[in-house]
């Protein structure tokens, strides 16, 4: 092999024009997820690059990601939040009964209301009262001689925070969905994947795909999110829920690990930051089972562990209070 320059080494990855100099000066300010204690664990909050959430089922990771989406639009961030397995309407509704919840909005006449009650229907006024009003008189609708709070609540929020959400349900492929992230104009978006195990990497209208294995499907979604987040001209900022592999009562004793997340090693590895919610559980007296543990107050008890952080210390922990019907971690 011949002979080759030292400069031209150095040179040969390097962006144009750049130094390290200039690495440091361009860094970018982490992106708060606005959940104080998700933030307090990232050091700050999200880092450039691929944030994963993972945890067993029931565990509160779409409950956090709709808050954190909710949070990240009332502070006039924009978010697309690709879904995957909860419909157009329940994510607009997770978002906006967390962000009913909010003490501030009292003094604007929001009042709380519960999502999962207007899913079912026992919240919700009969349909044909509302036949025939526009979105203005709905806001002002009146039940029983006082405002509809959820009709108001919901119009105040889809003229607000929920400006800057935008759900995908259509279950693109990995690769359309970062095609269409990239293409967003002004101001890139934060990416939310809900969630990567069940992501396809082919797109919706293409045929003949090759079988993929589990763990090659989801390596495969993994780096494209990563390289989506390095790429230029798109999200620098991509939160992926992760589920976990079926853990054993051990796995619980030695605690969350980047071993846990289900269907390939990239997605703890190739993520920048790693975290892993998990239910505090207690054994059931009469069945002997173990049961996620209920705080006096209704709420589930929990516990968020990172299990990996590139910019900052892993292994720290935090006790964590979920309400679902609400949307809300304390």
């Amino acid at each position: 092999m011949a002979g080759v320059e030292w400069d031209a080494v150095r040179m040969v990855d390097r962006p144009d024009g750049e130094l390290a100099m200039s690495a440091y000066l361009a860094a970018p300010d982490p992106q708060p997820t606005y959940i104080d204690k998700l933030d307090q664990l990232l050091n700050g909050g999200m880092t450039r690059g691929l944030t994963v959430v993972g945890g067993p089922p029931s565990s509160g990771k779409s409950v956090l990601a709709c808050l954190a989406s909710m949070l990240m639009c009332a502070s006039g961030r924009r978010v697309v939040y690709a879904s995957y397995e909860m419909s157009w309407e329940v994510v607009q509704l997770r978002c906006a009964s967390a962000w009913s919840c909010y003490p501030a909005l009292r003094a604007q006449g929001v009042e709380p209301f519960n999502w999962g009650n207007v899913i079912n229907g026992s919240e919700r006024a009969s349909r044909r009262q509302y036949d025939g009003l526009t979105r203005d008189e709905l806001s002002r609708y009146v039940v029983g001689g006082q405002m509809d709070p959820i009709t108001y609540a919901l119009t105040a929020w889809d003229e607000g925070p929920g400006r800057n959400l935008a759900v995908l349900t259509g279950g693109y492929g990995v690769h359309e969905l970062c095609e269409m992230a990239r293409a967003v104009e002004g101001e890139p978006p934060v990416l939310v994947v809900d969630y990567i195990q069940i992501v396809p990497t082919a797109g919706k209208d293409e045929t003949g795909a090759q079988e993929q294995s589990e763990y090659q499907r989801v390596t495969e979604v993994v780096n494209a999110l990563q390289e989506l987040a390095y790429g230029q001209g798109g999200p620098s900022n991509v939160l992926a829920l992760s589920s976990t592999r079926n853990l054993t009562p051990a796995d619980y004793k030695d605690g969350p690990s980047l071993s846990w997340y289900r269907g390939s090693g990239y997605v703890g590895f190739a993520a920048e930051q790693a975290v892993m919610l998990v239910p505090e559980r207690r054994k059931d007296d009469e069945t002997g089972q173990w049961v996620p543990s209920v705080a006096q107050n209704g709420w589930y008890e929990g516990r968020m562990t990172v299990v990996k952080n590139k910019s900052g210390a892993s292994g720290r922990s935090v006790a964590t209070l979920m309400a679902g019907w609400c949307n809300l971690i304390s």
